[in-house]
């Protein structure tokens, strides 16, 4: 039958069917494209960049470098987030952020008292600020600052200082400079007396001067993230749960668990079934045209994806240079300083000991007082706030000064003394933390176990079950036991924790290494004071998997006493 052989009628309804076909087809294919590219749609979020080197700044091409934008960057890639860098001074940003005009601000100090803001719970940098002075300048301690010029940048280092209470009878000359490098300059060419400057910024670029530190430590402070309170409050979460899954290593950010588990994804993907005419239409009319979509696409990510490899192997680059140059500086100076080594470790111990300690614990005790007193809620979490950054500078210049003079020590006195009495005394020192985490301690000794030690024995075994109770769970139990091998006693303590990656049990009686995750507590001193006194009572101390169950074992081998 042919088109003349069709009544009107007849050709009309075959018209209203091609067309609703055409117009079905032309649907189909829209709704693909939509699909398609809302699947390779990004999450934007604007960041602003304000000077805060080495944590957070611009290079001369406009790109945020830094340890908080290298973490952002690692976040960002992993969830599939699209950054856009505003910069800005760090008011500016606040600015912008209290007008939605970005949605993040890094390397922000964590101040609870400003609610208006989401801020993350992780810190991956502790920072607070140093006074420092030019070499001769006569000045050794803040008594010696009255009457002085001292240089400044707005920030909130300066803000505490100038506002401690402990300043307000001392008369001061404040000079205001741009940036902590004109600071430096400013004290090199003696236009200044002193200057604040944050730890992180004088870490790095304190050897490029002729400066001298003062020793006094400003408002520990952690470093977060601050998001606008209109942001959604789920990508704090995803940024802390991120960082806890962090380490950074030779410079760069790396993720402790590379597994993800797909297969949920993999499982919800379902196809679309079309009539057998549909496909017909779909394959011949526009085949072509989706073909060349998803190559477009296609070849689109691929070429985002490289370039951002690029910048991230350019951005690892000019941190791998920097850090170079700026071992390469501390090298020479070391070099310099080798032959007066002892002596300056003699003199950082006592400054430790005493211009250090004396002050931190005048503001423990005021700080427990003004808690005690205090029934405003949010003086009260400001003040318990300062309590624990402080409890944690004690801990610090406690164990850095325990280890400074444990290296300077080449040998000890000795006397006989029983294993099992001291190990009892540290268990029942350490009661109330077992019982705080309702555990158990299994300690079943017999008989006698005399040994050749030092006193500070105790530090080994103090540190090492107060490391059991703080990575095992609530509930579970340590096992203490003493095994006669040869002419050594072998003590072990094991814990029911998550255990020690192999990778990380070769470093971990470093000093200072931290090979968990980041937000785990600790001056990372305890393990190398161990290793110290083991060390010096001529004995062993190892580390290993529990056979029996999930958990961490740590073996000590101290020789019996001599008949």
């Amino acid at each position: 039958m042919n088109e003349r052989d069709l009544t009107p009628d007849e050709s009309n309804k075959i018209k209203v069917r091609l067309a609703a076909r055409t117009l079905l087809v032309f649907i189909t294919l829209c709704f693909l494209l939509v699909t398609c590219a809302g699947a390779n749609s990004t999450m934007e979020l604007k960041v602003g960049v304000y000077p805060n080197e080495p944590l957070i700044s611009q290079d001369q091409n406009g790109t945020a470098i830094g340890l908080y934008a290298e973490i952002l960057e690692s976040v960002a890639s992993k969830e599939g987030w699209d950054l856009n860098y505003v910069p800005g001074t760090l008011e500016q940003c606040y600015q912008m952020l209290d007008n939605d005009s970005i949605d993040i601000i890094p390397a922000v100090p964590y101040i609870q008292t400003e609610q208006h803001y989401i801020l993350t719970s992780e810190a991956p940098y502790t920072d607070w600020g140093i006074v420092y002075t030019y070499k001769g300048s006569g000045i050794s301690s803040m008594n010696d600052l009255s009457g002085k010029r001292i240089a400044h940048v707005n920030d909130i280092f300066y803000e505490n200082f100038n506002a401690s209470p402990g300043n307000s009878n001392i008369s001061y000359s404040f000079i205001s400079a741009g940036s902590y490098i004109e600071i430096f300059e400013l004290l090199e060419n003696k236009e200044t007396d002193a200057g604040i400057v944050s730890r992180s910024y004088g870490e790095v670029y304190e050897n490029q001067f002729d400066l001298e530190k003062i020793p006094f430590v400003i408002s520990p402070t952690d470093m977060v993230f601050a998001l606008s309170e209109n942001t959604d409050p789920e990508i704090a979460k995803q940024i802390d749960a991120d960082i806890a899954l962090m380490i950074r290593e030779n410079g760069t950010i790396h993720y402790m668990q590379e597994n993800i588990d797909t297969s949920k994804n993999e499982e919800s993907l379902s196809t679309w079934e079309s009539p057998s005419w549909l496909k017909f239409s779909v394959g011949i009319g526009g085949g072509l045209l989706l073909i060349f979509v998803i190559l477009s696409i296609t070849l689109k990510n691929k070429v985002e994806e490289k370039t951002y490899e690029l910048n991230s192997k350019n951005r690892e680059l000019e941190v791998e240079i920097r850090e170079r140059k700026i071992v390469e500086e501390k090298l020479k100076q070391y070099s310099l300083e080798l032959k007066d080594s002892n002596e300056l470790k003699d003199l950082f111990t006592d400054i430790l000991r005493h211009d250090l300690i004396n002050p931190a614990t005048v503001i423990k005790g005021y700080v427990e007082f003004l808690i005690e007193v205090e029934n405003e809620p949010r003086k009260k979490e400001a003040m318990e706030a300062i309590e624990r950054n402080n409890n944690k500078l004690i801990e610090l210049i406690e164990n850095a000064a325990h280890l400074a003079k444990l290296d300077n020590m080449d040998d000890m006195t000795f006397e006989t003394l029983d294993l099992k009495e001291i190990i009892e005394e540290v268990i029942n020192h350490l009661m109330p933390k077992f019982e705080e985490k309702n555990m158990t301690i299994n300690f079943n000794p017999s008989g006698n176990y005399p040994a050749d030690v030092n006193t500070t024995i105790e530090d080994v075994f103090s540190n090492l079950i107060s490391n059991a109770i703080k990575y095992s769970p609530s509930g579970t139990s340590i096992n203490i036991d003493i095994k006669d091998i040869d002419d050594t006693w072998e003590i072990t303590i094991s814990d029911e924790g998550e255990g020690i990656p192999d990778k990380d049990k070769p470093f971990v009686f470093d000093r200072f290494k931290r090979v968990h995750k980041v937000n785990i507590k600790g001056t990372g001193l305890g393990l190398a004071i161990v290793k110290r006194i083991v060390d010096l009572h001529e004995g062993s101390v190892e580390v290993f998997d529990r056979t029996d169950r999930e958990g961490t074992t740590f073996k000590v081998t101290l020789q019996k006493t001599k008949v």
